[in-house]
């Protein structure tokens, strides 16, 4: 049994979510093809809709690319493809077709395909970073073309929303949204006599136990993905990107508070469990959970079912980021991005309002996922993942990556940085003064 850590809200005003936007491709290469499945009940009549925009073409064909693991046969994909099914047979004169591609290839796919004038009408990006990149090449559109920037603002999170800003312009809609919570062996907190950590203190006193005692502390992938809630809920924001050229801030007393603990969880307790090292796949961060090793885990909804799928017999619990001088903690996820070749981009923006509207909720909560509209009532979405609740508690105080140009690269240089302490080659503060030289080099080739 998964113990609930906290109490179901009849009505949630939110956003989000991964990955990190995580989750496993189903199958390898691309596909295209019309959908053809079974329809969701009186879905097929409220999917109609007037083109967005100002005027343009009312038919033609849109293609769409999704990572494999939306479009497959679980019950997420399999809503998907139902969801465009009744789009289609709604909307005569319209047809919408997609192509799967792995998640690891989707950027340089569409972006390889945009650079040479063609792609897909709609893309699905990434929330770390990849609309910025394609919005910086010129490759898409602002959503502003087909909404005002205020309804933008009153539709969805902030967090989220933010995710796709590049120099004032919002160039995503933010859709499947997730963030990053923190997993807890239940059996192994009693036994230790220790309750589920709520902040910083009692975060790295249950790690402190867990290892005297001789288990694992923590187990996350290998990336910068949760070190970012740390630096935020410090008060760090790594790069402040408010004004026309992005500024490094890493280095300053609030970073270095969040980096001094995060690097001492491992310098004064060990605390991350020797499968870190190598946890560059998410199936080995859901193994060492799984089999014990590990005490804590740190990661999105999706981890879920890589756990129970290798433990089902596991009781472990999901509860909210532990707290720094604030409430805080990473964005994961995946949005709608308009191809700024698009011979249809009105058609585009009326399928990507359709997905996100409420009529396909039921897409959202046919895995027990959460969207980035604001308003949504997720009672029925978590009616068969209670524990799941702690996602959409974290949703108001959910920020993403900073939105810069080449973000993935920061993300290695953080990650580099904490690894140069974890084999002992630099102090905390030798590693984060040359992390903020690598990180200010970063943001001189990209933007000066």
């Amino acid at each position: 049994m998964v113990k609930k850590t906290a109490t179901l809200l009849l009505a949630l005003a939110l956003a989000i979510g991964g990955t990190a936007c995580a989750g496993s491709d189903t199958a390898s290469g691309q596909s295209e093809q019309a959908v053809q499945s079974q329809q969701t009940p009186d879905a097929a009549e409220s999917a109609s809709a007037e083109p967005a925009g100002q005027g343009g073409s009312t038919e033609g064909e849109i293609v769409i690319l999704f990572p494999n693991g939306m479009v497959d046969d679980a019950p997420f994909g399999t809503a998907v493809k139902e969801s465009i099914q009744n789009y289609n047979d709604a909307n005569e004169g319209v047809t919408v077709q997609f192509q799967a591609t792995s998640q690891q290839d989707i950027l340089d796919q569409f972006k390889t395909a945009a650079l040479a004038g063609s792609g897909a009408d709609i893309a699905m990006m990434d929330s770390s970073g990849h609309a910025v990149d394609l919005a910086a090449m010129d490759l898409l559109l602002p959503m502003t073309d087909f909404i005002p920037e205020a309804e933008l603002l009153e539709a969805y999170a902030e967090g989220p929303l933010n995710s796709g800003k590049f120099r004032g312009n919002y160039y995503s809609i933010p859709w499947y949204m997730d963030n990053c919570g923190l997993y807890y062996n239940t059996k192994r907190l009693e036994e230790l006599g220790v309750g589920v950590p709520t902040n910083w203190e009692e975060f790295e006193n249950a790690i402190a136990k867990a290892t005297e005692a001789g288990y694992g502390g923590i187990i996350s992938y290998l990336s910068a993905y949760e070190m970012y809630a740390f630096f935020y809920q410090s008060g760090c924001p790594v790069i402040d990107t408010s004004g026309d050229i992005p500024s490094v801030v890493v280095n300053n007393d609030a970073g270095k508070a969040a980096w001094e603990y995060w690097c001492g969880l491992h310098l004064k307790h060990g605390g991350f469990v020797e499968s870190f090292k190598e946890a560059t796949t998410w199936d080995k961060v859901y193994e060492s959970f799984a089999n014990g090793e590990a005490t804590f885990l740190l990661g999105g909804d999706w981890c879920a079912t890589g756990i129970e799928r290798i433990n089902p017999d596991l009781e472990y619990g999901i509860t909210t980021m532990p707290e720094g001088t604030q409430k805080a903690t990473i964005l994961g996820g995946w949005t709608f991005n308009i191809n700024k070749n698009s011979a249809h981009p009105e058609l585009a923006y009326n399928f990507i309002r359709y997905m996100t509207s409420p009529e396909t909720d039921w897409v959202i909560e046919a895995d027990g996922k959460t969207t980035a509209r604001l308003g949504v009532d997720y009672t029925k979405a978590l009616a068969n993942y209670p524990e799941r609740i702690i996602f959409t508690e974290q949703i108001p105080y959910t920020m993403p990556r900073p939105a810069i140009i080449n973000e993935q690269a920061i993300d290695k240089l953080i990650t580099d940085a904490f690894l140069t302490v974890l084999y002992n080659q630099k102090t905390p503060q030798e590693a984060l003064d040359q992390l903020e030289i690598d990180l200010n080099a970063n943001i001189d080739a990209n933007y000066k």
